[in-house]
């Protein structure tokens, strides 16, 4: 298939945006290329765009027009990047937003705190943002049950989990953390690591109930004042 004919098949009725064709088209790469079309970086794709959010106008292309794209970590560069998989299109998704009284009344329910990190931060572009727990490329939905409070930082983390993963969201917890835990990185000693994989094993827990249930007792110890 030609990349000219490929265009005409888009279910739009307006030509697409100069930032829309220029990402199209370097993913098409060429007439001659078979399919999936090979990688290309998001930093290559930034740099053609010269659009710090070139990726919603590619989601766009996924969700509104059905283009078969997928995105993927790289280790040939290091960074994320995109491709073609094939000509065929899907149904669109439409994605809708909350309206400004919505966003408002999560924000307030949540005390203007990230879901995830649990900081506190005003709203705004670079501050707490709504998301979309199961992302609608993934299925989820527009329901208000369906969003949360993220700061921009999680929130950017959050998309770049989501690309290319195939794991059952139910169980995330980018999408649930309330649910499911957050994941966290601490700095422990060697020799507390030891101690910890040692009860583990003599008691048959994973760590992530050990850790919660040590922090649970020392943090209520300290509220009490021992």
């Amino acid at each position: 298939m030609k990349f000219s004919d490929y265009y005409l098949t888009l279910p739009t009725k307006r030509k697409l945006s100069d930032v829309k064709q220029k990402i199209l088209t370097r993913l098409w790469h060429s007439d001659d290329e078979p399919f999936p079309k090979p990688w290309v970086s998001s930093d290559e794709l930034l740099a053609l765009t010269e659009q710090k959010y070139f990726d919603r106008r590619t989601r766009e292309l996924r969700e509104k027009l059905g283009c078969d794209l997928e995105s993927s970590y790289r280790k040939e560069f290091n960074a994320h990047a995109w491709r073609l998989k094939s000509s065929t299109l899907s149904s669109p998704k439409v994605r809708e937003y909350l309206t400004e009284k919505q966003k408002q009344k999560l924000f307030s329910d949540s005390k203007y705190m990230c879901a995830v990190c649990g900081c506190e931060v005003e709203p705004g572009l670079r501050g707490l943002q709504a998301d979309h727990k199961v992302p609608v490329q993934r299925g989820g939905g527009n329901e208000l049950s369906n969003w949360q409070p993220l700061c921009v930082t999680c929130n950017v983390g959050k998309r770049r989990a989501c690309e290319g993963c195939e794991l059952d969201c139910s169980i995330c917890s980018w999408a649930y953390p309330d649910k499911v835990g957050i994941r966290s990185i601490f700095m422990i000693e060697t020799d507390v690591v030891t101690k910890l994989n040692e009860y583990i094993k003599t008691n048959q827990m994973n760590a992530d109930e050990v850790v919660t249930l040590a922090l649970e007792h020392f943090l209520s110890r300290s509220t009490a004042g021992d």
